[in-house]
């Protein structure tokens, strides 16, 4: 199965992260009582970080890293885009040359922080036309669907990592 690429700001990673975690905690009170079920409350979550290692490979590689580092000083918030994941508003918090490269390889380790951030506006529309690129993801996140939802409206599309330009997806 093809996986669609890792994508922050724009910037599409030609080959996924050889290694990706995932981390976040939700803060929990739980509440006692002597004569009755306990109960408990979900009262914050903390935001995602998501780390790996990773290559990037070819000629530009140098330049691929560079334009990662300068994402990385700008401390942009910008939309993560993950393999099977909704895609995220994130910071990239660190980054780092793990060894030197070596045969147009350049090898890297990563760190992001979810960005809070607030959800689009609903628009009211029915009907969503695709860039290139675009996943069902993407959409789900956009216009606050469950990407189950997107997936049972929109039986004609099968890979839903990676769509093609102007595909006519079903929205609500």
């Amino acid at each position: 199965m093809k996986l669609a690429p890792m994508r922050f700001d724009g910037l599409s990673m030609r080959y996924n992260p050889e290694k990706l975690g995932i981390s976040g905690k939700n803060h929990i009170c739980e509440y006692a009582s002597p004569c009755c079920e306990s109960d408990s409350e979900k009262l914050n979550r903390e935001l995602c970080r998501i780390s790996g290692v990773g290559e990037l490979c070819g000629e530009d590689c140098i330049a691929q890293y560079r334009k990662l580092e300068k994402m990385q000083i700008s401390g942009k918030r910008a939309k993560l885009v993950l393999p099977r994941m909704q895609p995220l508003y994130a910071y990239l918090k660190e980054l780092e040359l793990t060894a030197k490269p070596v045969d147009n390889v350049l090898s890297y380790r990563f760190l992001f922080v979810e960005a809070l951030s607030p959800r689009p506006e609903k628009t009211g529309k029915e009907y969503y036309l695709t860039a290139a690129g675009e996943s069902l993801w993407d959409i789900a996140y956009r216009y606050d669907v469950p990407i189950e939802r997107l997936v049972d409206l929109n039986p004609h599309i099968p890979l839903i990592d990676e769509l093609d330009e102007k595909v006519r997806v079903r929205v609500c």
